[in-house]
């Protein structure tokens, strides 16, 4: 056999699989056929079969332990978006610190919006803590940081939709990153959380609407102020 025709027989097997899983031949936690019964029935030898299971491991879509067998997923791994979007984002490009920004609002206007419908009286004593957090005198940008991104993972962790806080998970190391430097764009750290302020009031009034609103202009602002601070260290570092 080819490498060609290896490659060709990996990507066939692989896709066969995902087909039958999306069908729902092969359901999430189901233990697949054994490795012989597979190669007998779909008439590929073992090293490519293999190859093709080790590609769909590597891609969170089945999983195997030794001893039991191979399994299909039983849910999305955060691990295997936040892999793919690594290579992606860079807050040093333009276009794509713009594409996180338009991902990020999105994303995060609709789980406020589904937090102010969902949310409980103890999700709201959580939420206002965060936001009118005490910080010493002392505290560091990164602590800042911090408590800007606990609340967004805390409205996270409050809607009922596993894959919205999946996808929001997988984003929250670029946003940590990008927090790390916005912060650098306020005067303190009262200034950091004030925006919050807005959407916390829209979801204790249960108004979505007002709080995919303030959401959005929170994040849209807060880039705003972060291209600005960029901006004006740039003409301070040429004068």
């Amino acid at each position: 056999m080819t490498l060609l025709q290896k490659t060709s027989a990996v990507e066939a097997v692989v896709k066969l699989l995902i087909d039958r899983i999306h069908s729902g031949e092969y359901t999430a936690g189901q233990k697949l056929p054994s490795e012989r019964h597979l190669q007998k029935e779909i008439g590929v030898g073992r090293l490519a079969l293999r190859e093709a299971l080790s590609r769909l491991n590597a891609m969170g879509i089945i999983t195997t332990s030794h001893g039991r067998g191979t399994f299909v997923e039983d849910d999305i791994k955060t691990q295997t978006f936040r892999d793919i979007l690594v290579p992606y984002f860079a807050l040093n490009n333009p276009k794509r610190l713009h594409d996180l920004v338009v991902a990020r609002g999105m994303l995060e206007s609709e789980i406020a919006g589904l937090a102010a419908e969902q949310r409980s009286s103890e999700d709201l004593v959580s939420l206002s803590e965060i936001v009118t957090h005490n910080f010493p005198e002392d505290v560091t940008l990164a602590e800042v940081a911090y408590q800007d991104l606990l609340f967004h993972r805390r409205l996270a962790m409050i809607i009922d939709n596993g894959f919205l806080t999946k996808m929001h998970a997988a984003l929250i190391e670029s946003i940590r990153l990008f927090l790390n430097e916005y912060v650098k764009s306020k005067e303190n750290p009262a200034a950091v959380m004030q925006p919050h302020i807005p959407i916390l009031e829209a979801i204790e009034r249960r108004d979505s609407e007002a709080a995919r609103h303030h959401a959005r202009l929170h994040v849209s602002y807060s880039v705003q102020d972060y291209e600005n601070y960029i901006a004006g260290a740039s003409r301070g570092m040429e004068s």
